[in-house]
């Protein structure tokens, strides 16, 4: 059925280091603010950011990252576990409200063979919705973006605060 990848766009330089920023961790600079990179978060507090996802699978593509750089699930504490569960909770209400989505994937790819490029710990949040593979991906052997990264951050910085604040969080320690 499929002779050919489906490809993000650029995704390939990025992943062989040809076209990352000269920053010793990209999720580190996102934390910080660095002005070398594209900052597209949506919410920091003291554990932890979220941002979009620069290559995102669908629109709303999230990672949630501790703004430790560690490079292990292993690695996190307990309050670390619970406050980021936490967020996700809080981040797939949000993504319900925003996209309207069907399902979710929720993933860790963690060390070198596990797909990930970064060796900052993080998770992806997916929004996913029924018969995303439709005609066009299939005939055109491409995926349609529906959804600019801008947009979508745009989206999430309105509604961020009604599903993410100090009061979600003040009986989980």
């Amino acid at each position: 059925m499929f002779n050919r990848w489906l490809q993000v766009i650029g995704k390939i330089d990025y992943v062989r280091k040809k076209d990352r920023p000269d920053v010793k961790c990209i999720l580190c600079s996102v934390r910080d603010d660095d002005e070398r990179v594209k900052i597209f978060k949506i919410y920091q507090d003291d554990i932890t950011f979220v941002s979009l996802n620069a290559f995102p699978y669908n629109p709303g593509h999230l990672l949630v990252v501790p703004n430790r750089h560690i490079k292990s699930f292993r690695e996190l504490t307990k309050t670390e576990i619970i406050h980021i569960s936490r967020l996700i909770q809080g981040l797939q209400l949000l993504m319900i409200d925003l996209f309207n989505n069907t399902g979710f994937n929720i993933g860790i790819n963690e060390g070198p063979n596990s797909g990930g490029s970064i060796e900052h710990f993080h998770y992806h949040i997916v929004p996913r919705y029924n018969n995303e593979l439709g005609f066009i991906d299939l005939i055109s052997n491409s995926r349609i973006a529906i959804e600019g990264l801008e947009s979508v951050l745009k989206r999430y910085k309105e509604k961020i605060n009604d599903y993410i604040n100090k009061e979600h969080f003040k009986n989980f320690k």
